[in-house]
């Protein structure tokens, strides 16, 4: 049975000829590893502090996480209020001209939300960088 699309037949057993290659120019580079005639003694390289050795670091720090933290609590109130009142025009708003006036305010709470989230994450960044977290 001969199949036009197959082509001609080739056995993948055995090359007919021996294959040779080139000797490459290359030569790879073979590093030595050189082992310490003696084993090095664990010591630890830093020493930790413990917060009762820094009192005043770990002071500023707290006081300036809960500073930001209220901070940001307190513009949470002020957004919440905002948007309940952009709320409330949009589903009391009797015309197109006010629908449309109240989600261009339901806009700019977003828009102070986004503020409000970028400005924390900075301050939260300087803070984690202090601490040498980040």
């Amino acid at each position: 049975m001969s199949n036009s699309l197959s082509g001609p037949s080739r056995s993948l057993d055995a090359p007919k000829k021996n294959l040779r290659t080139k000797p490459s120019p290359i030569a790879l580079w073979q590093p030595e590893i050189v082992l310490p005639e003696r084993p090095f003694a664990h010591r630890t390289l830093v020493t930790p502090g413990d917060p009762e050795l820094r009192p005043d670091a770990t002071r500023a720090q707290l006081d300036g996480t809960r500073t930001l933290l209220t901070a940001l609590a307190q513009k949470r109130g002020v957004l919440a209020e905002r948007a309940a009142v952009a709320e409330a025009r949009v589903r009391e708003a009797s015309s197109d001209r006010e629908r449309v006036s109240a989600m261009f305010e339901t806009y700019r709470v977003e828009s102070a939300l986004d503020d409000v989230l970028t400005g924390t994450m900075k301050q939260l960044t300087s803070l984690m960088k202090d601490r040498g977290l980040r």
